[in-house]
């Protein structure tokens, strides 16, 4: 996998985590701690995928790319983007 293809996914990846926090703005019944713990969990974990892209054979990154590109579609869908 190239650089472009690695690139395409850490920016589908971010584009993730992002939809996530927007999404979480929303979440009025969960206690603030909570939420705030989930988002910078979420946060970190999409920033240690972004690192794990990097470090990764590309064989296992071109399996995670449509994954990757269905979540972000599904996230967009969600909060009302498509």
């Amino acid at each position: 996998m190239g650089v472009p293809a690695r690139l395409l996914l850490s920016l589908l990846i971010a584009a993730c985590a992002l939809l996530g926090l927007y999404m979480s703005a929303y979440a009025f019944s969960v206690p603030r701690p909570t939420l705030l713990a989930a988002q910078v969990g979420g946060l970190t974990g999409a920033a240690a995928l972004i690192a794990a892209v990097w470090r990764r054979p590309g064989r296992w990154l071109w399996l995670a790319l449509p994954v990757v590109a269905g979540l972000a579609t599904l996230l967009l869908w969600q909060g009302g983007g498509l």
